[in-house]
């Protein structure tokens, strides 16, 4: 007797073309007798090699035919499957043979090696598209509708996806739990469609309708599309209102460790993985896969988020383990600076033949200006044509272009995990190597405005802007004054104003005061920033000229850094204007904070307030 479950991909093939067959006849005649009829001698026939095995096909078909009908929801039935009814063991048996049942079909039915095959879906693939909204008042099984959902998205069907769905959430009647699985196919079927408005009004509809389980994935999905958005802090709020729900829900372990990874926040997700470590033991509510993830994030959470990652991508656990076995930062770039220490980096003869490769094989386009990138992820649509150079040209790592080039390629994957696992070593190989240049040239500065130099200032402004979001410190100001002090003096990348901030945050008011001194009359955060170093530095009747001065030249910045509750402005349509509402704003943002921990905030309000005219009574 032939097995259900060919190994062949022939047999697989043929076993779909099967199923989906018997699904259109059953839509069509749901009568048991006429299907058996149908079945025993077209499906041999449609099938070759599947029943190539079958000692008499069309008796074997027959049999099948009753098993397949036993497990197909139809709409006569409410879409519950329904099995047919077995002979008696003296009864005549079904197959027509003559025989009793129990010397013919018994045995062989009982040992039928049935699979467990969701015929749902190829009743739906049978069906018009209206009755999908009747599906909602039938007694059909969801985690079937759900399978369902998920292959149709496989394919790329994702219209058929949102067809299938919408209604199960149309009307004003109450969502139970149950329903969890439809939300998140539908959430994901909108996100790839690329329908914003959709997936926010589905979200409010089940936290508006939905019971606490809904609730619960509601507030999940809520804090994964805010951690999305970059807003990390209201992101973990929303997994917070979901833990509060369903504690004990095993899935909230794996998103409170990717929140807390995409917030930088690594030793806590660290910390966390060990606390749901401890609770996975004292259940069995959690999966394997579950376990072995947290196992891994407890040692290194970036390192196991992105190793699932990498089963899609195996591109990048190449990349990744070539990163491994690096050779050492050499000198293959000239560096001859001039007599104000002014150099350019110029790969030599042998780096500059394998970067011409490089450059044929490697889709990367370099950003305008200052951009430290685009978003431009296609060079991982086909890695076969340059990752084999890579592997091939070992001399590439020492390219400061190559470096620049794949840092930005992994960051516009945009897969969590990837930036520490792989774009930071990129970034700092470029770091130290061009440390190395620098300290072997004695060059002094590096200026932007040469083209040549961009590709090794780009990974170190890169690597400084990823330390300054992480709140990174130890490395950001050694880098800052680096980039800033030295290397491009110009500071065309704009870190002033954060190395500012990164000396009054270490009580080096001294350099802050001198900064400012070198870059006069400048934008509002470092005119503001000096004002905060010299009241620290308890330089008060400098602080308080600054102040004034900082309040007639950037009035709209002193106003809102003082004001207790402020709206957030939008943002412009051409970047954010200086003196406008927006940089503003982002300057309270980031140093309100820092002038409330120093005194600095009260002090402010009074000097303002008592420099103000006084109104004179009548």
């Amino acid at each position: 007797m032939p097995r259900l479950t060919a190994a062949e991909p022939q047999g697989i093939d043929e076993l779909e073309l099967l199923l989906a067959a018997a699904a259109h006849r059953l839509v069509a005649n749901d009568d048991p007798t006429a299907f058996a009829d149908w079945f025993s001698v077209s499906a041999p026939l449609l099938t070759p090699h599947f029943f190539a095995q079958a000692v008499d096909p069309k008796h074997f078909a027959r049999l099948m035919a009753r098993g397949l009908y036993g497990i197909t929801p139809l709409p006569r039935h409410g879409y519950v499957p329904q099995r047919l009814p077995r002979p008696g063991r003296n009864d005549p048996c079904f197959c027509g043979s003559g025989r009793k049942y129990k010397h013919c079909c018994e045995n062989l039915e009982s040992a039928m090696p049935f699979p467990e095959v969701n015929m749902l879906r190829y009743v739906l693939d049978a069906s018009p598209r209206s009755v999908f909204a009747s599906l909602p008042g039938t007694r059909v099984n969801v985690n079937a509708i759900a399978d369902a959902a998920y292959q149709w998205s496989e394919q790329g069907r994702l219209a058929d996806v949102v067809a299938l769905l919408q209604p199960w959430f149309a009307g004003d009647s109450p969502l139970a739990g149950r329903l969890e699985p439809l939300f998140d196919a539908l959430m994901d079927a909108y996100l790839a469609l690329g329908k914003p408005r959709k997936r926010e009004a589905l979200l409010s509809a089940v936290l508006a309708r939905g019971d606490r389980q809904m609730h619960c994935a509601a507030w999940q999905r809520r804090a994964a599309m805010l951690a999305d958005k970059g807003d990390h802090a209201a992101a973990l709020d929303a997994f917070r209102e979901a833990q509060r729900l369903n504690p004990d829900d095993p899935s909230l372990a794996h998103l409170e460790i990717t929140l807390l990874i995409g917030a930088g926040r690594t030793q806590q997700a660290r910390e966390r993985a060990r606390f749901w470590l401890a609770r996975a033991r004292r259940g069995d509510d959690f999966p394997k896969p579950l376990i072995d993830l947290l196992r891994s994030a407890a040692e290194d959470p970036a390192a196991a988020v992105l190793e699932i990652s990498e089963h899609r991508l195996p591109e990048l656990a190449a990349l990744r383990a070539m990163l491994r076995t690096l050779p050492p930062p050499a000198l293959n770039h000239d560096l001859q600076p001039d007599l104000y220490g002014v150099g350019a980096l110029e790969p030599q003869p042998a780096l500059a033949r394998a970067e011409a490769k490089w450059r044929k094989r490697f889709p990367q386009a370099k950003p305008l200006l200052t951009m430290l990138g685009e978003g431009d992820a296609s060079a991982f649509d086909e890695p076969q044509r340059w990752l084999p150079l890579l592997e091939r040209e070992p001399l590439l790592w020492q390219s400061f272009d190559v470096l620049d080039d794949l840092a930005m390629a992994v960051h516009a994957l945009g897969i969590l995990g990837a930036d520490e696992g792989v774009v930071l070593p990129l970034l700092d190989r470029a770091v130290a190597l061009l440390r190395l240049h620098v300290d072997a040239s004695g060059a002094q500065k590096l200026p932007w405005g040469f083209p040549e130099n961009r590709p090794a200032l780009r990974c170190v402004a890169a690597r400084l802007h990823h330390a300054l979001e992480h709140d990174d410190r130890a490395t950001a100001l050694p880098l800052a004054e680096w980039m800033v002090l030295r290397l491009n003096p110009d500071d065309n990348h704009g870190f002033r104003g954060a190395l500012m901030r990164l000396y009054v945050q270490s009580d080096r008011f001294d350099n802050a005061i001198a900064l400012a001194q070198r870059f006069p009359d400048d934008t509002a955060e470092l005119t503001l920033t000096h004002v905060l170093a010299l009241f620290s530095a308890g330089r008060h009747e400098e602080a308080k000229a600054a102040l004034l001065a900082a309040a007639a030249e950037h009035a709209r910045a002193v106003k809102m850094l003082l004001a207790d509750n402020p709206k957030q402005p939008k943002s412009g349509e051409f970047g954010i204007a200086l003196g406008g509402a927006e940089e503003a704003w982002l300057y309270r943002t980031a140093h309100r904070e820092l002038w409330r921990e120093r005194g600095a905030l009260e002090w402010a309000a009074q000097v303002l307030a008592a420099c103000r005219p006084r109104k004179r009574s009548k």
